[in-house]
């Protein structure tokens, strides 16, 4: 990648380069900003945090008053957690390049590193002065807004972020959040579904879930697999029958290629299907069939199968809930 970038930095200084000697200009200058920005940019990108640090110390050491060899310097110091540095070369950048709302934000940053919120808001809110479209203060100030409970401020700003980017995860997951305290139940379920549209895994996806559930809506649920819990969508059927949707393949294979990187354990399915048992039991039957099929490492006896004629009882902060019709996984030792 780094060979393809200085491939790309060299054809940039070359046109530059022309283009300078054409106005009778130097191009020293230029040609350093271009390496700055190729090469501060491959080691973020790369995550060579230790080898960008050394890198750019050195060029900051060469030529102090580069507002980009500061900034790279100061964010390469933010990834130590070494915040009172980061601010130091940050704020020169910032006070460099005046103009640059990237210098901004991320001295903003350092200043949230050091516990300093009115000024790290400032530095967002100037960020925003430079380009009212720039996503990540956008973002940040609606953090710093929800955090002071300014509900619909925040909303203002994730929504302004959601324009630029609608994929936002956390401008899409904190909408969500405060339509919960904002007590506004409908959007609040259909904000949830969104985030989980986009990001149905992981710590937030489990939290969006659950909160999803805790307002009755079971589209999603969590599965505690062993170690890990993980999300899935509701598991479909075709209506009155045993048959799986093929809207339910997906979330399926995720519980398999879960349990079958697993040594040891049995995977145990249980349906529930109010008031139809003989109903409940080839559902489960028929994702046990699907999942030995599918999965060469799952054998029969690795599998167990349970269904019931009664909704399921889940309890969500306390608050109990019943499920008519639904499927559970959770692993067990035999």
């Amino acid at each position: 990648m780094y060979l393809l970038l200085m491939k790309r930095y060299v054809q940039a200084l070359a046109l530059l380069a022309s283009v300078a000697i054409l106005n009778g200009c130097v191009v020293k200058d230029i040609s350093r900003t271009v390496e700055h920005t190729v090469k501060g940019d491959y080691y973020l990108k790369s995550e060579k945090f230790d080898q960008g640090r050394d890198s750019f110390k050195a060029e900051v050491e060469e030529n102090p008053y580069s507002a980009l060899a500061n900034y790279y310097y100061g964010r390469f110091l933010l990834y130590d957690k070494d915040y009172k540095q980061a601010l130091k070369y940050l704020q020169k950048a910032r006070d460099l390049d005046p103009g640059n709302a990237d210098y901004h934000f991320w001295t903003g940053i350092a200043y949230a590193g050091l516990k300093n919120p009115a000024q790290e808001e400032q530095n967002y809110r100037q960020a925003l002065r430079i380009n009212p479209k720039h996503l990540q203060s956008l973002v940040y100030v609606g953090h710093s807004q929800l955090e002071k409970k300014k509900y619909h401020e925040a909303l203002k700003y994730y929504n302004r972020a959601l324009e630029i980017w609608p994929g936002s995860p956390s401008a899409l997951y904190n909408r969500a959040l405060i339509m919960k305290r904002l007590g506004r139940t409908p959007e609040e379920k259909l904000a949830w579904h969104e985030y989980l549209s986009i990001y149905p895994s992981g710590a937030m996806a489990r939290r969006a879930a659950a909160n999803l559930n805790y307002l009755g809506d079971f589209a999603y649920r969590n599965h505690k697999l062993g170690p890990r819990t993980i999300t899935t969508e509701k598991i479909y059927f075709e209506p009155f029958s045993p048959k799986i949707s093929q809207a339910s393949i997906e979330s399926l294979n995720l519980v398999g290629g879960v349990f079958e990187k697993m040594n040891k354990g049995k995977l145990q399915i249980v349906t529930y299907q109010k008031k139809n048992k003989p109903l409940a039991q080839k559902r489960a039957g028929a994702i046990k069939k699907y999942l030995t099929e599918e999965f060469s490492g799952l054998s029969p006896g690795r599998i167990g199968i349970s269904w019931f004629a009664d909704p399921e009882t889940i309890t969500i902060r306390k608050k109990k809930l019943k499920i008519d019709e639904s499927v559970s996984f959770f692993i067990t030792q035999k």
